[in-house]
């Protein structure tokens, strides 16, 4: 199918491979800014992790403090991601506006808090409240700036320096390579944090429940909470007519044969199953005869993710779900593609 082309600017012809050559250098010179940053790193990151843990850990009284973090403009802009992926992976925190803290936001500020500012002058006025507040509150102030004489330098109880860098941009002037690396560095800081508290893929589930990440990563039990039905089943010495109608009844494509004297789980019948036993002889046979023994089961704690790794590996459609010896549910593929999880 034939796109239409877009009208050049100016009257200028587009050409292509001059555009994609542009876009290359115009990364390599982002790319120089993060080797900046790397080069530029020192000990005071180790310093800034110490004092975010320190008022993040809980108390005594079982209180946690939060990282503040703060800035205006496209400083500010970088500081509401940041907060929003400390707060996604762990680490307590919200987004202050610098210029609505003055006007009564300061009080979203406790004591046992911690202040991250950015500001790459280090020189916005709208952050002086804020930095006279953590002054007189006692608040720690980690300090994101490319220049540590700057006020907020000298504020700040610890400085994370960022390189002086040049902007990508034809005028030099737009936040572009200063922004890229600021967020670069705040990144570093929200990953070691996951790191040194040993954040797992539990952990992350329990903050992203929705969408297809958070579905795949919350647990079985979760899903049977939501979603489960009861479970067919039939006892080991059933007859062939009793299975069939028990697997097309089900709705899951199979059916678990369980013990009826305590509910364990003995087997599990599936369509394939059936296929594979039929013969003119099939209806003089029970549910025993034809049941695969020892089914693929996980337990409700497991994530749903696992168990479509271990469908994905194994080719299976069902798995059945097992807590203390009991059957709880049966997961089956179509169900779990229909919901969204996979």
């Amino acid at each position: 199918m034939n796109r239409p082309q877009p009208e050049p600017a100016e009257g200028r012809p587009l050409d292509a491979e001059a555009i994609v050559a542009d876009a290359r250098a115009i990364l390599a010179k982002e790319i120089a800014g993060m080797e900046a940053l790397a080069a530029a790193l020192d000990g005071s990151l180790a310093v800034a992790l110490a004092l975010i843990e320190a008022r993040v850990t809980a108390a005594a009284d079982g209180r946690r403090g939060r990282l503040v973090v703060t800035g205006v403009g496209k400083s500010g802009h970088i500081g509401a991601k940041l907060a929003s992926t400390f707060a996604s992976t762990g680490t307590p925190s919200f987004y202050l506006h610098a210029a609505e803290a003055a006007h009564g936001d300061l009080g979203m500020i406790q004591p046992g808090d911690a202040v991250l500012a950015i500001s790459r002058s280090g020189d916005s006025r709208e952050l002086y409240a804020v930095l006279d507040y953590c002054r007189s509150a006692d608040i720690p102030l980690i300090a994101v700036t490319a220049k540590p004489e700057s006020p907020l330098g000298k504020a700040a109880t610890v400085v994370l320096r960022l390189p002086e860098v040049e902007e990508v941009c034809p005028i030099r002037l737009a936040p572009t390579t200063s922004t890229l690396i600021t967020l670069a560095l705040g990144d570093v800081l929200a990953v070691q944090l996951m790191e040194r508290r040993s954040f797992a893929e539990a952990d992350f589930a329990a903050y992203h429940p929705g969408g297809r990440l958070g579905r795949g990563l919350s647990t079985i039990r979760r899903y049977i909470d939501e979603h489960g039905a009861e479970t067919p089943s039939i006892p080991p010495d059933a007859e062939m007519a009793t299975v069939i109608g028990a697997v097309a009844s089900g709705r899951k494509g199979c059916v678990v044969v369980l013990d009826p004297s305590g509910g364990a789980l003995l087997g599990i019948i599936t369509e394939g199953d059936l296929r594979r036993a039929y013969a003119p002889e099939m209806f003089s046979k029970r549910a025993s005869d034809v049941m695969t023994k020892r089914p693929v089961t996980l337990p409700s704690s497991a994530l749903v993710r696992d168990a479509v790794a271990v469908m994905t590996e194994r080719r299976i459609a069902n798995i059945v779900v097992v807590d203390d010896g009991r059957v709880v549910e049966i997961l089956d593929t179509k169900d779990l593609m229909q919901r969204g999880y996979l």
